[in-house]
């Protein structure tokens, strides 16, 4: 069974030219100048590159004298891309917004000045002898996948599968207006919280249910299921799992929050870092803290991070602080 997957790949550039590299812009007759970055990699992905380019035109063209600025995408088939970026160039106060889908490797551009004006000083696209460039923005990228059930491990009990089935349930967990139940002995043998709940001999023990309000029903029927067997749920999204993890750390479910971390450190990458951070934070998920606060000084000088903004504030102070620290071999 196959299915459509978006992921959302940040993107960003800043590329110096020195003027004497922009001279044979200025060459008569010829028909186009090219000048090209260096190509990167989306998100170490070897499958998506990206860079920028400028391109003078000449007389044999209608957009002689002209010059423009490209945005390139080049990438294997069975791949679209949804390009959304921004090309500036801050001294000459230059800035260029698109937002366009690309089914193929392609370039798409903009006009930028006629290329006289690239190099009176008045117009300031160069400075002390540079012209610099910056590009920033994102990629959607959809591709077609195989959907598998997604497991967070294998020590659970097979056997579980057939208690699921049975009908003698004894406690309800209640969220959203609805219900889903489980036996008393499982909560019990998953959770030292429910535990203590189950033997409290309060109104949960009285009444054989409890109300759940900080989680949503959909969270709550996929954790219970995963009490039995992870087959009950199938796939899940990054999101989900995050409020798993939160769940887990909650009612202190020590062996799923274990199993669930080594998980999310493999779907670890650019665009979901600081989110995983934060779900981490939130839910004392140390290993998952540390794999992730390495990931993000591995690529604080090398690409791009999407969603910084979103990551909590302490922490991001934290990390851009030890970024500066001298570390011994």
């Amino acid at each position: 069974m196959s299915t459509i997957c978006q992921t959302k790949i940040p993107v960003a550039l800043d590329w110096t030219i020195e003027k004497y590299q922009l001279n044979d812009l200025r060459v008569p007759g010829e028909d186009k100048i090219k000048i090209h970055s260096g190509k990167f990699n989306a998100s170490r992905n070897p499958d998506i590159s990206y860079s920028i380019s400028i391109y003078s035109y000449g007389n044999e063209d209608r957009r002689r004298g002209q010059t423009w600025i490209y945005f390139l995408l080049d990438f294997n088939n069975g791949i679209k891309i949804e390009a959304n970026y921004n090309i500036v160039i801050e001294s000459a106060n230059f800035s260029y917004f698109s937002k366009h889908v690309f089914e193929k490797s392609k370039a798409r551009g903009a006009y930028c000045c006629i290329t006289d004006k690239l190099f009176d000083p008045k117009k300031g696209f160069i400075v002390d002898g540079e012209l610099t460039v910056k590009m920033d923005g994102f990629l959607m990228v959809e591709k077609e996948v195989q959907q598998k059930i997604d497991k967070f491990g294998d020590h659970r009990d097979a056997v579980c599968l057939g208690l699921w089935e049975q009908d003698n349930k004894d406690f309800a967990l209640v969220a959203d207006g609805k219900e889903i139940t489980a036996h008393k002995w499982i909560l019990a043998l998953r959770s030292p919280v429910f535990a203590k709940m189950i033997n409290s001999g309060l109104k949960e023990t009285q009444e054989n249910r409890v109300e759940i309000g900080d989680f949503s029903f959909d969270i709550i029927e996929k954790a219970i299921k995963l009490c039995y067997h992870p087959s009950l749920v199938g796939a899940t999204t990054l999101e989900d799992k995050m409020q798993l993890l939160q769940f887990y750390d909650k009612y202190d479910m020590q062996s799923f929050k274990n199993d669930l971390q080594d998980c999310l450190i493999s779907k670890c990458d650019v665009t979901n870092v600081c989110r995983l951070t934060n779900a981490a934070l939130i839910s004392n998920a140390l290993k998952l803290k540390t794999k992730c606060s390495k990931f993000l000084h591995g690529c604080l000088r090398s690409q791009p991070i999407s969603d910084f903004d979103l990551l909590d504030k302490d922490f991001a102070l934290n990390l851009l602080k030890s970024a500066f620290c001298c570390v011994s071999e």
